[in-house]
């Protein structure tokens, strides 16, 4: 049984605009922000939906003002489909299976940072997702392999679509920086 989750702060250092600071459990880490291109940057540019293919299903990732979105298509009926979402917004992460069903409120303090949880949930669990928003026949037709080999591109991308006025804090997920708060 795990115990009482680990409070989290963030504070962000004023000092320094290319940077944020996390106070996990006492212990201070500075994180830079990084632009699309891997470089440290205060102001990272804003980006198109990137969209992935791979294992039989396509990938779109894009961001609205209230945070990132990776939304799981599949083919039905010839068709491309959304059959999955996760929306990892700053101030309630959430996600939806079906794609079309109620939002499912994402709990932090149990799951920790919500990218990491989706992207596992993808890489390790998807027959079971597929099952549970009604596309069990769309197991036989994808690459479970070939999903879990590139679920890391998932990672880059949902990394990469973040503009400026936001911030990835490892174990905690999307933030907002100084100029958004």
């Amino acid at each position: 049984m795990r115990g009482a989750p680990e409070k989290r702060s963030i504070i962000l250092d004023l000092r320094s605009s290319a940077f944020v600071e996390c106070t996990t459990g006492g212990t201070i880490r500075r994180y830079p922000v990084v632009n699309q291109e891997g470089s440290h940057s205060a102001k990272p540019e804003r980006s198109a939906p990137t969209l992935l293919e791979f294992g039989g299903l396509r990938f779109e990732v894009s961001f609205r003002e209230v945070g990132a979105t990776l939304r799981v298509e599949g083919k039905v009926n010839d068709q491309w489909t959304e059959i999955l979402r996760f929306d990892d917004f700053v101030d309630a992460p959430h996600f939806h299976a079906p794609a079309s069903g109620d939002s499912i409120p994402f709990d932090r303090a149990t799951y920790g940072d919500p990218l990491t949880w989706y992207v596992s949930q993808i890489r390790d669990h998807l027959p079971e997702w597929l099952e549970k928003a009604g596309f069990a026949f769309l197991v036989a037709k994808v690459d479970l392999e070939e999903v879990s080999r590139n679920a890391e591109r998932l990672t880059l991308a949902m990394h990469a679509c973040v503009p400026e006025g936001f911030v990835r804090i490892p174990g905690v997920g999307l933030q907002r920086t100084a100029a958004r708060v």
